[in-house]
C-alpha cells in the first residue's frame, strides 16, 4: 500500500471525474438538439391545425420520432455522467483509505522499532514482583 496505489486511485478518480464531464457536456447538446425538435414539431403541429395537410402530419411524426432517439441518446449520456460521478468519488474514498493505511503502516513500523526496548523492561519487572489482574476503574 505505498504510494503507487494512493497515485492510481487519484488517478482513477480524475479520469473518472473527467469522463463524467464529457458525459455532462454530450448530454447537454443533446438535450439542446430534442429541445430544438420539439419546438420544431410544435410548429409543424400549428401548421397541421390551419392547413389540415396529411403531409405535414407525417412530417411532425417523424420529428418526434427523431427526438425520441436523441432523448434516449441523452438518457445513455447521463448514466454515463452518473457512473463516472459515483466511479470517482469511489476510488477518491479508495485513495483516502489507502493514504491512512499507508500512515497507519509507517506508525506500526515506528512503534515496532520502539517496542522491543519498551517491552523488556516491563516484562522483566513482572517476573520480579506479581501483579494482579484486575485493574479497579472508578466506574465499577
Amino acid at each position: 500500500m505505498g504510494s503507487r496505489s494512493v497515485t492510481a486511485a487519484i488517478c482513477v478518480a480524475v479520469l473518472s471525474a473527467g469522463g463524467a464531464g464529457y458525459c455532462y457536456t454530450r448530454a447537454a447538446e443533446l438535450q439542446s438538439q430534442a429541445r430544438w425538435l420539439m419546438e420544431r414539431g410544435n410548429a409543424q403541429a400549428l401548421e397541421y391545425a390551419e392547413r389540415l395537410d396529411n403531409s405535414v402530419a407525417d412530417a411532425q411524426l417523424k420529428t418526434f420520432a427523431e427526438r425520441r432517439t436523441v432523448m434516449e441518446k441523452a438518457h445513455l449520456w447521463q448514466r454515463g455522467q452518473m457512473l463516472g460521478l459515483m466511479a470517482g468519488v469511489l476510488s477518491a474514498l479508495a485513495a483516502y483509505m489507502l493514504h491512512l493505511l499507508r500512515r497507519l503502516d509507517s506508525q506500526l513500523d515506528d512503534a515496532s522499532v520502539e517496542a522491543p526496548e519498551l517491552l523488556a523492561a516491563p516484562i522483566a519487572s513482572s517476573k520480579a514482583e506479581p501483579t494482579s489482574r484486575l485493574v479497579p476503574t472508578p466506574h465499577r
